[in-house]
């Protein structure tokens, strides 16, 4: 039982004694491949450069955006479109330019801006009353320059430091819109005229209501008054007319001369 004993103890003391070095070659060895990865880590080729025949580094980032440590920034190549899509640049076969807004009431500068198409409509105005002229009152004096519309007679010299409408020949008319006899009518004419008609001729001034070719209401015959400037107050007679109408004076002569001249006329109760 004794010497039992004693080989334990000498078992026992070689394990203890042989640990420190079972320690130390531990470390020794973590120590080396902590080496070795780093040595590994720091002498490896970095992916992003690689090196032409001479050496010399080329740089090559391998994804857009990388830039090689201590090198110049490259730019990154563009991304290529997918398939289907429109090719970047305007030469590219089948690139699509897209469609500009619609702007409204602006342009690009430089760029002709589009027609319209659109109708133009005028903005709406108020609507507005009608105002009635109104009629000449037929018992007061009537300009013979007043008048409304008239055919071969032109303005002249009248009396009394006035105009007339004259010389009138053979186929002249005048016209005055809008004549108010009233309800009773009046019992004839007066006008204010003058004639350097000479040879010893004559002309008629004839008054018709709407038209030159109705019926004249009165008439009244005229010959030389001594010259154009010798004023005269001819009176005719007339019918009756009621109301409002367009009072033409027409002018017949045997001979194709002018023949009369006409400062002013009016009707009488």
């Amino acid at each position: 039982m004794a010497s039992r004993h004693r080989v334990w103890r000498l078992s026992g003391g070689s394990v203890l004694a042989a640990a420190p070095w079972v320690v130390i070659f531990s470390g020794v060895l973590a120590l080396a491949v902590l080496l070795a990865v780093t040595l590994w880590a720091t002498l490896r080729p970095d992916p992003d450069v690689a090196r032409n025949a001479g050496g010399a580094e080329i740089f090559t980032p391998a994804r857009p955006g990388a830039v090689a440590s201590g090198s110049p920034a490259v730019s990154p190549p563009p991304p290529r479109p997918p398939a289907g899509d429109a090719a970047a640049g305007p030469s590219a076969r089948g690139a699509v330019s897209p469609a500009a807004p619609a702007a409204t009431g602006t342009t690009t500068a430089g760029a002709s801006p589009a027609k319209s198409t659109a109708a133009t409509t005028k903005p709406a105005t108020a609507a507005t009353t009608a105002t009635a002229t109104p009629a000449r009152d037929a018992f007061a004096v009537i300009r013979a320059t007043s008048s409304d519309a008239r055919k071969g007679v032109a303005v002249m010299a009248g009396d009394e430091g006035g105009t007339a409408l004259g010389p009138i020949g053979p186929g002249d008319w005048i016209r005055y819109d809008d004549v108010d006899f009233g309800a009773s009518g009046p019992v004839d004419f007066v006008a204010r005229l003058s004639s350097g008609l000479t040879g010893g001729g004559s002309g008629l001034v004839q008054i018709r209501l709407g038209s030159t070719g109705a019926t004249p209401i009165g008439d009244f015959a005229v010959d030389n008054t001594g010259g154009w400037q010798s004023w005269r107050s001819v009176p005719g007679n007339v019918s009756r007319p009621t109301g409002v109408h367009d009072v033409y004076l027409t002018f017949t002569s045997a001979q194709p001369s002018d023949f009369v001249a006409i400062s002013w006329f009016t009707f009488r109760h």
